[in-house]
């Protein structure tokens, strides 16, 4: 059953990509960076690197000190730690500053049992952490540039 599931997941990571790709000239910027980060939390959730890595800037660079490959590393660990990821993603809001750059600001609860609403957060007692994350479009795709996280309160998500 959990073959069955990750092929689905992973069909469906494909589905969305495609949508995507075929659609670009007719969405929205907005639209665009909301179809990429559902796309990138279907990635994270089936705890491939190599399934993120594509939604990152190869110039990315952080607050932290981290570029492309640290944060691969850093993504790497926390997949290796946790044999199932399940996320609930609320976006705060995107701000598209220019046609090339935008700003996402995300709440993301992680479980390692599927989050359908926010209620389940205190049951699973999800990880919850906000994400300011700066997106530049490159070659017709949006790509996180850099980024900054921290926790969340339960608060955030309500």
């Amino acid at each position: 059953m959990n073959h069955r599931i990750r092929q689905l997941r992973a069909g469906f990571l494909l589905w969305v990509l495609m949508l995507s790709a075929c659609s670009n000239g007719e969405q929205t910027p907005e639209q665009q960076i909301r179809d990429m980060i559902a796309a990138a939390e279907a990635a994270v959730e089936s705890r491939s690197v190599t399934a993120v890595t594509p939604f990152v800037a190869d110039s990315y660079s952080d607050p932290a000190g981290r570029d492309r490959r640290q944060l691969a590393k850093l993504l790497a660990g926390y997949f290796l730690g946790h044999q199932s990821i399940h996320l609930l993603v609320q976006i705060k809001q995107i701000e598209i500053t220019s046609d090339k750059s935008a700003r996402a600001e995300l709440y993301v609860a992680m479980a390692g049992q599927p989050l359908e609403n926010v209620v389940q957060l205190i049951a699973y007692r999800a990880d919850l952490h906000y994400f300011d994350l700066q997106l530049d479009k490159q070659d017709g795709d949006w790509l996180v540039s850099s980024g900054q996280w921290r926790r969340a309160n339960q608060s955030d998500f309500l």
